[in-house]
């Protein structure tokens, strides 16, 4: 049924898809999703991306978690990484005029939020929330906890594993000892 014109989907014209061909494509096509978040930011932001949703469906799959809505989350939660601060700006002034003030490197977690609502018409809750939160780790849903963790810890940042492998046995303290470990940084950094 996709094979036919898959590749011609963008996220320009997603929109215009069925209701149940985008079902489809969420669910058994996650690759259309990749092939589209991966014309929207650099390469080097895109295999992020990948190394997070793999990490996030590992991490999902260790704590009971439905593992492919983690992987989606993962793929996902960049997505508008590439956009202009005046961009973000104009979807958080239409949405969520209260995360204007936030730092722009962070602007790109809220902005996603309405950017996958308004351009992939995708509305589950607990992904959006995750990707909502994935800059500032203040949800405490399981995929929230997963994909923040997914996101500062992955492979390719070269970071410290220990917290991405108390993650696999116990995701609350590894997400409590993240949280500090950020603040930390952020503290020493300003200094």
């Amino acid at each position: 049924m996709l094979k036919e014109f898959e590749e011609q989907i963008t996220v320009d014209n997603f929109h215009q898809l069925s209701k149940s061909v985008k079902n489809i494509i969420f669910k058994e096509r996650i690759d259309i999703i990749e092939r589209i978040v991966s014309s929207l930011i650099t390469k080097k932001r895109f295999e992020h991306s990948l190394s997070v949703a793999r990490v996030s469906k590992d991490l999902a799959l260790a704590n009971h978690y439905d593992p492919q809505k983690a992987y989606l989350a993962g793929i996902l939660h960049d997505i508008t990484k590439s956009l202009s601060k005046e961009e973000h700006l104009d979807y958080l002034r239409y949405y969520d005029q209260d995360k204007m003030e936030c730092p722009e490197p962070i602007l790109h977690s809220y902005s996603a939020k309405y950017f996958i609502k308004e351009k992939l018409n995708y509305y589950d809750d607990e992904v959006l929330e995750a990707i909502y939160h994935h800059t500032d780790g203040l949800s405490n849903g399981k995929l929230s906890k997963i994909l923040y963790i997914a996101d500062k810890r992955e492979p390719l940042r070269g970071l410290d594993s220990h917290i991405l492998n108390l993650a696999y046995t116990d995701l609350n303290k590894a997400f409590i000892e993240l949280k500090e470990d950020v603040k930390e940084y952020l503290a020493n950094r300003n200094e």
